[in-house]
């Protein structure tokens, strides 16, 4: 009922801003009569759900954004508000981006209920958000381009992903005018990891009326992405767990750049997993998929531009501007730490400010439910009252991994 009421919304919301809601539209020939990146288009309270004991409010949201190449886009969200009354000065503000879930709508958190396709993920993301707001902090958290909006979901680029956290911000500054701090972090998990060091590499240049203080990337994704393309040649019959992640890289690389031509590339083999991922949620697919594909792209496919576009995207090409901790599981299956450790002491070795929390067997998921004790230690130092030792050797460095 709620997603229906959301889409119903967007769907107004669209036709009166004359944004086209075929995402293979070329940006060239968008025509938009609409307000400013980060407006506030569309506000609609939600219940506060038991793992937000600290949350007074928890609004979901539509705002106006900017796509992969900059097109006028509209977005959806959710803010939740502290019980707290504003500090002098206005609530700092924490702007989340969350982990995988999937490409098609209902994978969008904001659009989450109790029984639902991401709603166990819902569940840990709100737990480690509370934290913050315990600590007077507001948070925005987008569902990123074309998550319970129209069009696709440009799954890991980075511009995108820039572009649809800064603009919660400034969306959450309309929802209560006066209200927030200038201050503000970012915090992301897994993709939303990859997200959170687009933002500390960018973020204070796209958002200059607003002070970037720090990031807190959690798993982050994408450490040489374009790999895949080499482990898939090494690795020609993936285990099913990796093999899930194909449609939904491959469909997001389309999303962002339909000239790709995605469906020419992949084999048939591949066709009945494409097409399951176009309507289910990455948990639901690891429900129903107890096979992997036999292959993956056709023989003698020329996948040079795609390898190309997902290079692009890799987080070895950010260097952050701003204070950045890393929080990773040592155990973690899905981003190996070897990966973020050789992504730390890349951008340590070009004089980053940079932490790394080490989860001692923590998996992918361990490392966002420990992440307030790094966050706990990383505002202390923003505070001035801390001294981290900035770039400190990582014990027992595992080797790189390439997702």
């Amino acid at each position: 009922m709620r997603k229906s009421m959301l889409m119903g919304g967007v769907a107004a919301l669209v036709a009166a801003l004359a944004v086209p809601v075929a995402w293979a539209a070329a940006p060239a020939t968008v025509e938009v009569a609409a307000p400013a990146p980060g407006a506030l288009l569309w506000v609609q309270a939600t219940a506060v759900p038991a793992t937000l004991p600290h949350a007074a409010t928890r609004e979901v949201i539509t705002y106006r954004s900017r796509g992969v190449h900059g097109e006028p886009i509209v977005v959806s969200g959710y803010a939740l508000l502290p019980k707290d009354a504003p500090p002098k000065g206005g609530w700092p503000v924490l702007a989340w981006a969350h982990g995988t879930t999937g490409v098609t709508d209902t994978c969008a958190p904001s659009g989450d209920y109790v029984g639902g396709p991401i709603h166990p993920y819902e569940t840990a993301m709100e737990t480690a958000l509370d934290w913050w707001l315990a600590r007077g902090y507001a948070v925005v958290a987008t569902d990123y381009q074309g998550l319970g909006t129209p069009g696709g979901h440009p799954y890991m680029d980075a511009t995108s992903q820039l572009h649809t956290v800064d603009d919660a911000v400034r969306a959450l500054h309309a929802l209560r005018p006066g209200a927030f701090s200038k201050d503000w972090l970012v915090m992301g998990h897994s993709q939303g990891g990859a997200a959170a060091l687009a933002v500390a590499a960018h973020g204070q240049a796209d958002l200059p009326q607003y002070k970037l203080r720090g990031a807190i990337t959690i798993a982050p994704g994408g450490y040489r992405y374009s790999a895949i393309m080499e482990y898939l040649k090494a690795n020609p019959h993936p285990p099913v767990g990796v093999a899930l992640f194909f449609p939904i890289m491959l469909q997001g690389a389309q999303a962002a750049d339909p000239k790709l031509d995605v469906e020419q590339l992949i084999s048939p083999d591949l066709q009945p997993l494409m097409n399951l991922a176009g309507s289910r949620c990455l948990a639901e697919l690891r429900t129903e998929v107890k096979q992997a594909p036999a292959t993956v792209f056709k023989p003698g496919a020329d996948l040079a531009p795609l390898t190309a576009y997902l290079d692009r995207q890799a987080i070895g090409h950010l260097q952050p501007t701003v204070p950045v901790m890393f929080v990773q599981g040592s155990a973690d299956q899905l981003v190996a730490a070897g990966g973020t450790q050789a992504y730390y002491k890349q951008i340590c070795a070009a004089h980053a400010t940079a932490f790394y929390h080490d989860v001692q067997g923590g998996s992918h998921g361990d490392a966002l439910a420990q992440s307030p004790a790094a966050a706990h230690d990383f505002l202390a130092f923003l505070a001035g009252g801390h001294q981290l030792k900035t770039c400190a050797p990582v014990a027992g460095t595992p080797p790189a991994a390439t997702h």
